[in-house]
């Protein structure tokens, strides 16, 4: 009878592992937000890329510029600085396109 109570709790500590495991999994958020309002405050930081975010639901037109540090910044994409660093973040990568060897 020990053996059949052994085996119980072990079946039961199982299945209690499988759903901490499975409850954890559930937890981490995919990636689903969005700017629901924008700044026009020009960043301070450096910024290295940016992404464009159009109106849907519940997110608004948007420019989203990242920084070196990572940090993510809503910005207002029809303020005249914004425009031009989108700008000048498109000829850079441009920049970088040409130079880079080609693989052919």
């Amino acid at each position: 009878m020990t053996t059949c109570g052994i085996v119980t709790k072990s079946l039961l500590l199982l299945a209690v592992v499988v759903a901490l495991i499975g409850q954890g999994s559930a937890a981490v958020p995919k990636f689903s937000e969005c700017c629901t309002r924008v700044s026009r405050q020009q960043i301070t930081e450096t910024i290295v890329d940016y992404t464009v975010q159009k109106r849907n639901n519940h997110c608004v037109n948007a420019i989203i510029f990242q920084t070196e540090s990572g940090s993510l910044y809503c910005c207002k994409h029809d303020e005249s600085w914004v425009k031009g660093k989108v700008r000048q973040l498109m000829a850079k990568k441009r920049a970088a396109l040409a130079s880079a060897p080609s693989s052919l």
